[in-house]
């Protein structure tokens, strides 16, 4: 009796396994661009580290407004001669993918490391 009892418990297993779905996660196939990497698109190697043929890491810090640009930049950095060419290349830069929920992106302060490579 304990036999057929295991026997059509594993059966009924087995049989309910054999229907269930596998779950699966919805991926988009195109993941957005983070931060970092829409900024380097607009940013050149600066004219501050050519000379010196330097690499390094700059922070920067910024808001994006209404119309998806860039405003109250700000360049964590030594060297003014480089966070000026900085705050020149990004001011107004427009980046995509922000047009969805912009109350929360218009208060919120990004912060951004920027690497540069010689």
């Amino acid at each position: 009796m304990k036999k057929n009892f295991a026997l059509l418990m594993l059966v009924g297993f087995l049989a309910t396994q054999a229907y269930a779905a596998p779950i699966t996660t919805h991926r988009p196939k195109a993941a957005k661009a983070t931060l970092e990497q829409q900024l380097s698109k607009y940013i050149s190697y600066p004219d501050a580290l050519k000379a010196t043929q330097q690499a390094g890491i700059v922070v920067v810090q910024f808001r994006i407004n209404s119309a998806n640009e860039l405003c109250h930049v700000e360049v964590f950095s030594q060297n003014e001669q480089l966070n000026n060419e900085l705050l020149r290349q990004l001011t107004g830069v427009k980046l995509k993918g922000y047009q969805n929920d912009l109350s929360e992106f218009t208060q919120q302060v990004h912060t951004v490391r920027l690497r540069f490579k010689p």
